[in-house]
């Protein structure tokens, strides 16, 4: 592979900035001006995939996956959110030729996953189709879920669903990481991980089951019955029974007074 700095990755990192510059107004400007690791020009997310598309029309012959790859790992240094996004939008044209060596660069790259839109986008157009192609990659994905950061752990929820769609069954080491995050709180957190486990139903609902029932005592009860959606009904209700069985065993003996 070329170096990052070479020639044409600046010449096509130079176009996506004056494409989302054309984009903005004083207005976005001033909304963007906040302090942060990553910054931000304000361009809407709906208009990012334009970009691309019109960044890939003008460099159509000489635009390939690794030269795309260079070009994530450029707009990554320099930290404008819209660039990265445009840039990952890029990359995920080329999904059919990833290679599982790809997620040494999202190893990398898992520092701008701070950012809950980047986590989003590497997700779901990059880490969750190259795990799909090397499951012994999950090492570095169950590493991800562990940091304090919302961002990296939705990374980590996203990349895992490629191991439960698209005809992928790895059930067991998509259960193994929801162990790690059963506790969460965080909004995000928790739909993504009872999405998780609604995906993993379809591809075997009794170790999902299995998973919820032994994990009822401890998980967080919002993960368990929104994750159980997809399980039978009787199964289901047989579950948020329990739940709630429980949830009246632990409540304080001030709280039953106050009612």
């Amino acid at each position: 592979m070329a170096k990052t700095s070479s020639p044409h990755v600046i010449t096509v990192l130079k176009d996506i900035r004056a494409a989302l510059d054309a984009r903005l107004d004083d207005k976005a400007r001033a909304a963007a001006a906040t302090k942060g690791p990553i910054k931000s020009l304000g361009v809407k997310t709906a208009t990012l995939r334009t970009v691309a598309k019109d960044i890939l029309a003008k460099h159509k012959a000489t635009l390939d996956y690794a030269i795309t790859v260079q070009l994530v790992d450029a707009s990554m240094a320099r930290k404008v959110r819209e660039e990265i996004l445009v840039s990952l939008e890029l990359l995920e044209r080329f999904r059919r030729e990833y290679e599982s060596s790809l997620m040494q660069h999202v190893d990398k790259w898992v520092g701008m996953a701070d950012d809950l839109e980047i986590a989003e986008a590497l997700g779901t157009k990059v880490a969750a189709a190259v795990l799909a192609l090397d499951r012994s990659k999950m090492t570095l994905v169950r590493r991800w879920a562990k940091p304090k950061s919302v961002g990296r752990r939705r990374l980590a929820v996203l990349a895992a669903s490629g191991l439960v769609t698209d005809g992928q069954r790895e059930a067991q080491a998509v259960l193994d990481l929801c162990e790690l995050l059963l506790r969460e709180d965080h909004p995000v957190l928790v739909g993504g991980v009872a999405s998780l486990l609604r995906d993993t139903t379809k591809v075997d609902a009794k170790a999902v089951q299995d998973f919820l029932f032994r994990r009822s005592i401890d998980g967080n009860p919002d993960i368990l019955r929104a994750g159980s959606e997809n399980l039978d009904a009787a199964r289901r209700a047989a579950l948020i029974a329990k739940l709630e069985a429980q949830a009246a065993l632990n409540t304080p003996l001030i709280a039953i007074v106050e009612r």
